[in-house]
């Protein structure tokens, strides 16, 4: 009978164990492509403050690849109040179609 309770409780503990290291990887996973999505938004507002200013309400879409993968990016701006545009920035993997990362603010009409 004891035998049976501490072979219970060892099978439980390397469940246990295992679910643990597996989430952890997929954490791991999932944040090394929210690292990689942020880039892609940075560079995009970096582009709207240099080179690519937003002229207008608008939408505007596109694909970069960065780090081996494809992204494609999806930039809404709006007029807001004084010479203030909104931006919201969503970048996608291409690969599984999810949203990994949104970026909003604000940037000053040039």
């Amino acid at each position: 009978m004891e035998v049976a309770v501490a072979l219970l409780i060892l099978s439980t503990s390397v469940v246990a164990i295992y679910q643990f290291i597996s989430s952890t990887h997929l954490s791991s996973y999932q944040l090394h492509d929210r690292v990689i999505a942020r880039e892609v938004a940075n560079n995009r507002v970096a582009l709207m403050q240099t080179i690519d200013p937003p002229l207008a309400d608008r939408q505007r879409s596109g694909q970069v690849t960065m780090n081996g993968k494809d992204w494609l990016w999806e930039e809404t701006t709006s007029k807001t109040t004084g010479d203030l545009f909104g931006f919201s920035i969503a970048v996608i993997n291409k690969e599984t179609q999810q949203t990994v990362f949104i970026r909003e603010g604000y940037i000053e009409q040039q």
